[in-house]
C-alpha cells in the first residue's frame, strides 16, 4: 500500500533527508515547498528528522521559517532557537570514541563531534572536508578532538564505501552504535534515537501516534518508524525498514514523500 487513509486526521510529518526526501543529487525536490506549504495550510506540522547536523537542517529549511527539526540522528529536538530535547554523551565515552576511531587509521576514516555549539573534526584535508560538507554547514578545525570544551550529543566516523561494518565493529565503546548510512557510522547514548526524539516531539505537540506519518530508509530510521500508524518504507529501504513499516512509498528518485504526501491532501485512496 502507498497511501495514507484520506480519512486520517494527520497532524505531523517527520521525514528523513536521505535516500527518503532528498533526490538523486542530495537536494530538496522544487516540488516540495508547494506540498508543504499545503500541509501548514491543513495545519500539519512537516518535520525534518536526520542525522545532519541542526546548523544544516535550519539552513535548508530557512524558507519554511521557525518549525520543529529533529537533528543529529535524534540527539536533539529544536523548535526555532528552543530546545525540546537533547542528549549529553559523557567525557569518558567521547574519549573512548576518539581512541577507538584513532586505533583504525587503515580505514582513512574521519571523526566528527557533534556539539552543541558546532561540529569539530581534526582532518582538514579537501576529501574529508567534500564528505562532511552535505551533513555539518557548522564546522570548527581542531589540533585535538580530546580537548574540545563543548557537549556533544553524537560522534559520527566517515568510512570509505564498505568499511562502514567494519567501524562499527570496531567501535567497542560504552554506547549506542548506528550505520546511518553508506559512509557513516554514529555513535550516541544507548536508548536514544530518532523515535526517542519523536515521542518528545509527539508529547510537546499534544500528537499520538494515529495522527503521524514517518518516511524513512535506513536502519537509523527504525524507531521512527515505530513511533507512526502512517509509518512509511521507501521502495530503496533497507530490508529492515521495509519489513517495519507498515506501508511502502515510491522511492526517493521517484519523490515518493511527495507522492504519497500529495495524494493524501488530494483525498485519493491510491496514487
Amino acid at each position: 500500500m502507498h497511501t495514507i487513509d484520506p480519512n486520517a486526521q494527520i497532524k505531523l510529518v517527520a521525514v528523513d533527508m536521505d535516500g527518503t526526501f532528498l533526490d538523486g543529487e542530495g537536494q530538496i525536490p522544487e516540488a516540495s515547498w508547494a506540498l508543504i506549504d499545503r500541509l501548514q495550510e491543513r495545519g500539519i506540522k512537516f518535520v525534518p528528522a536526520s542525522g545532519r547536523q541542526f546548523a544544516t537542517l535550519r539552513e535548508q529549511f530557512a524558507p519554511l521559517g521557525e518549525i520543529a527539526i529533529i537533528a543529529e540522528n535524534g540527539t536533539v529536538v529544536m523548535h526555532g532557537e528552543n530546545e525540546i530535547y537533547s542528549n549529553i554523551i559523557g567525557k569518558s565515552s567521547v574519549d573512548a570514541v576518539i581512541q577507538a576511531v584513532r586505533a583504525q587509521s587503515a580505514l582513512d576514516a574521519g571523526l566528527v563531534l557533534c556539539g552543541r555549539r558546532t561540529a569539530y573534526v581534526e582532518r582538514a584535508d579537501e576529501a574529508f572536508a567534500a564528505a562532511i560538507a552535505p551533513y555539518y554547514r557548522a564546522v570548527q578545525v581542531v589540533e585535538d578532538l580530546a580537548q574540545v570544551d563543548d557537549e556533544i550529543i553524537k560522534m559520527a566516523v566517515n568510512v570509505g564505501t564498505g568499511a562502514v561494518q567494519e567501524m562499527a565493529t570496531a567501535l567497542e565503546v560504552p554506547l549506542q552504535v548506528v550505520i546511518s548510512g553508506s559512509h557513516w557510522v554514529d555513535a550516541m547514548n544507548h536508548g536514544v534515537h530518532k523515535g526517542l526524539a519523536l515521542n518528545a516531539l509527539q508529547e510537546k505537540l499534544g500528537i499520538s501516534a494515529d495522527e503521524t506519518a514517518v518516511f524513512g530508509d535506513y536502519p537509523n530510521d527504525l524507531e521512527m518508524i515505530k513511533a507512526a500508524t502512517y509509518s512509511f518504507a521507501m521502495a530503496n529501504a533497507h530490508p529492515v525498514v521495509a519489513e517495519a513499516a507498515n506501508f511502502t512509498a515510491p522511492s526517493n528518485l521517484e519523490h515518493g514523500v511527495l507522492q504519497v504526501l500529495g495524494a493524501y491532501l488530494d483525498g485519493r485512496a491510491q496514487l
